[in-house]
């Protein structure tokens, strides 16, 4: 049940029955179900309604209660094409002038929304409010006069229903000028124009609304909107009893959260055979399908990408007295400074690319003291050094694994989350940690990081060839694949990073964790990121589900951290830049998995023959 349920004495009476109102358990779900399934439609078939139909429908609406019993509503059935061409030319300017308020992706989602519903529809209704009708003292209406205008909404609503339950699709179009439309309908001046509908059989009806299908709103949690007896005083009870969100009448989800990605039930199933019938060869846009049915399998239904963060998590290594990296240590606190000055690349693209950006400190060797912008996590002012011991101990490495996922839970709801690092000397620890959950050779997992010439690639070798020796012969924990006798994987994975680790590589595998624990699509950027969720896939595999590999760096060990990880990468452009760069320039890739899955036509919609040679057509 939606609503909760108050605990009564076995003996006592069941209002309902007493009330002679109680519906049967199929009655029952059929009204919770025509609620859940009340869509706002666009997209119409041509064929109109019968009269019948039509009838009942209007029927229902002027069965809705009404303050002091007045009626207010009127309902006006446009048909003609002439008129309704000028009501759609007056809706489309309305709509693109509204869409200049916003400076954001929102505004290009605005003008996404559909308004030839108005043309395609075989029958526009309006509905009106008259406020005279009852004459001036109108019972319940003396205090609120709006009240009357409240009952015209009722009205809608039920024709809504009815509609709904007659297989019949409604559109409420909003985005008009009512002196406008009044004046092209003749509506008297005095009366309120409360809502223009598009009325005709649906081409489909969505399993999600169309605002939360575009990405526009989430819906929200219904308990935390419940309040007794004050405002803002959250009734527990009702959040103790209410399903999860998203969840329907008798416990089943509206919306496929729990399978896992490519699963073939619920919305998931739905999606992949909506995308088989897209007008487009199959198959034809490559990965970009995949990933936005990856996407949707994720989030449980039509794919969104509008709430987005990039966390760069900062730290640094105690290795770079081994002079591995071609900058001074200091430079990762100054790189974080030019973060909160706006001034980085990644700033540059999170402008563009209209995304947030959280800069982290967990292991900086320098005390920002309070300066806007970091989020003070530091649990290690730089590591030691991995080539002559533990990098962390066990209490750091749990620590920044804690704040990782403190990080996540700090968001909230995300649709995607992208990660990125900074941290003069972090490749040759990822590097260490490559070769060691990897089983590859010290120079196979070794890169040029920051740039570095011949001689100083050869140093870097020869530090992670000494550091995983150390870790060998440091009692037997692991070996060079990271395996040993009566450890989990997780138990070695852990072993290794606090061992060959950093606190920023640290918090991204807490990160990766908490993402995976919410079923929140990840983009990783280049090695480092990698790494850390080859760590994170060791101690929970369900991380694998989550990720996405924004990019293939220039790190020569990226490729086998990616084909261990089984992602394929979305960019290939021998960047290695790190800060979370290659993740961000992968970002409109995901934006436009999304937006082909949620907004492209089918051949029905479009009204386009399927292909005449069946190997392409299926």
């Amino acid at each position: 049940m939606i609503r909760p349920t108050h605990d009564r004495p076995d003996d006592s009476p069941d209002p309902r029955l007493a009330a002679g109102a109680t519906f049967d358990e199929r009655e029952r779900e059929a009204v919770y179900r025509v609620i859940h399934e009340r869509r706002d439609i666009r997209a119409y078939r041509p064929e109109p309604v019968p009269d019948d139909v039509l009838w009942r429908i209007l029927d229902a609406a002027h069965h809705a209660p009404s303050v002091g019993f007045m009626q207010p509503w009127n309902f006006l059935l446009v048909e003609d094409p002439d008129v309704r061409r000028q009501v759609y030319e007056h809706f489309r300017d309305v709509n693109d002038r509204a869409a200049n308020h916003y400076d954001d992706d929102r505004a290009l989602r605005y003008r996404s929304l559909k308004l030839q519903g108005i043309l395609d529809a075989p029958l526009n209704v309006v509905v009106t409010c008259d406020p005279t009708r009852g004459g001036e003292h109108v019972l319940g209406r003396a205090t609120i006069r709006e009240t009357d205008e409240y009952s015209t909404c009722l009205a809608v609503q039920n024709l809504w229903l009815a509609a709904r339950a007659e297989g019949v699709g409604v559109g409420w179009m909003s985005l008009m000028e009512p002196p406008v439309v009044r004046a092209l309908l003749g509506i008297p001046e005095h009366v309120v124009i409360v809502a223009y509908l598009t009325v005709g059989y649906p081409v489909s009806f969505p399993p999600s609304p169309l605002l939360e299908k575009v990405g526009w709103e989430k819906r929200r949690a219904l308990a935390p909107l419940v309040f007794r007896d004050r405002w803002a005083c959250a009734d527990e009870r009702v959040a103790r009893q209410l399903p999860l969100p998203g969840s329907a009448p008798g416990g089943a989800q509206e919306r496929d959260a729990g399978s896992e990605p490519g699963a073939g039930g619920g919305a998931t199933a739905v999606l992949r055979e909506r995308n088989a019938e897209l007008t487009k060869p199959p198959g034809s846009l490559g990965v970009i399908e995949e990933t936005g049915l990856r996407l949707a399998a994720l989030q449980g239904g039509f794919p969104r990408t509008a709430r987005r963060t990039l966390l760069i998590l900062a730290g640094d290594h105690g290795v770079t007295e081994e002079a591995v990296s071609a900058y001074r240590p200091e430079v990762t606190a100054r790189m974080v400074y030019q973060f909160l000055a706006d001034g980085a690349a990644i700033n540059a693209l999170a402008r563009q690319h209209r995304f947030g950006l959280q800069v982290v400190d967990l292991g900086v060797a320098h005390d920002f003291a309070g300066a806007r912008g970091v989020v003070d996590r530091k649990v290690v002012s730089g590591t030691r050094n991995l080539r002559r011991e533990d990098a962390l101990t066990a209490a750091e490495r749990d620590s920044a694994i804690g704040h990782g996922r403190a990080l996540v839970r700090a968001l909230g709801d995300q649709d995607v989350l992208l990660v990125g690092e900074m941290g003069i000397g972090n490749t040759t620890s990822a590097s260490a940690l490559c070769a060691a959950l990897l089983g590859m050779a010290p120079d196979a997992a070794v890169g040029r990081g920051t740039g570095v010439g011949s001689a100083t690639l050869q140093r870097k070798a020869s530090v992670v060839r000494d550091a995983l020796a150390r870790v060998r012969g440091g009692g037997g924990a692991v070996d060079s694949r990271g395996s040993g006798s009566g450890a989990t994987d997780g138990d070695r994975a852990l072993t290794l990073l606090a061992a060959l680790g950093g606190a920023e590589i640290a918090g991204l595998v807490g990160v990766l964790l908490e993402a995976s624990a919410r079923r929140t699509p990840v983009l990783l950027d280049g090695f480092t990121t990698g790494v850390a969720a080859l760590v994170a896939r060791a101690i929970d595999p369900h991380v694998q589900d989550v990720l996405f590999a924004g990019h293939l760096s220039a790190e020569p060990a990226h490729a086998a951290v990616l084909e261990a990880l089984a992602l394929e990468p979305l960019l290939r452009l021998g960047m290695r830049l790190g800060e979370g760069s290659g993740a961000a320039m992968a970002l409109p890739l995901l934006d436009s998995a999304a937006r082909i899955l949620t907004e492209m036509r089918t051949f029905e919609e479009a009204n386009i023959e399927h292909p005449t040679d069946p190997r392409g057509a299926r």
